[in-house]
């Protein structure tokens, strides 16, 4: 897996490049120019797929590296509760958030677990929710907590939120788009950093995962 999607990032780092140009090319709002920037979406949504694989391949062969360092997750959190605000200016952004928590981490990789929780968290709302951010320390430990109004989980669905490739038939039903990686992946990244990432258990139309991971002082 991990040699197939490290093969597949060079013929579509060109294709995107090519389609790039394509797009600059075009006549500016012709429907040549809008079928290249679709295809050039699609392409996009390929290479971070393949990104995705990548990590997973490596994590399952214990070959995830961390280039380990102090991060403000603290400045981590604020920024993901923005992009959620640009990405659903629809949705209530509610935060809660305790400045200067810092971790020992990863910061691109750990990164990328708060984007999948957050993109999910916008994807899967219902129409003027909310989303919550969360940030705290507890018995030295970086308490991370997204929450989101949502339809309710079903059990069966809650046993393999985290499974690879696997999407809930209430998401299906809405055809959001999504490859059923982006929990796995979170969780493995978490895990990488000798935490944990769990959906926890709430009442009413709520959904809400908590990340938790070493601090560091």
């Amino acid at each position: 897996s991990a040699d197939a999607a490290h093969e597949l990032q060079t013929p579509l780092t060109i294709l995107q490049g090519e389609l790039d140009n394509a797009v600059q090319n075009a006549k500016v709002g012709s429907e040549e120019q809008q079928r290249y920037s679709s295809l050039l979406e699609e392409v996009r949504r390929l290479k971070a797929i393949v990104q995705k694989l990548l990590i997973l391949a490596r994590a399952d062969a214990g070959r995830l590296e961390l280039k380990l360092e102090p991060t403000d997750i603290s400045t981590m959190i604020e920024s993901a509760a923005e992009d959620a605000s640009v990405m659903a200016p629809h949705l209530q952004i509610e935060k809660k958030i305790v400045p200067g928590i810092r971790v020992k981490a990863d910061a691109d990789l750990l990164a990328q677990a708060v984007r999948n929780l957050t993109s999910n968290a916008v994807k899967y709302n219902s129409e003027s929710g909310f989303i919550r951010f969360e940030l705290s320390v507890r018995d030295d430990k970086a308490i991370l907590t997204i929450s989101n109004s949502s339809l309710v989980i079903p059990e069966q669905d809650r046993q393999r939120i985290f499974d690879r490739f696997y999407r809930v038939d209430l998401s299906r039903n809405k055809r959001t788009a999504g490859t059923g990686l982006g929990l796995n992946l979170a969780r493995e990244i978490v895990l990488a950093h000798h935490g944990d990432l769990v959906l926890n258990n709430v009442s009413g139309n709520v959904v809400s995962f908590t990340v938790s991971l070493p601090k560091f002082s």
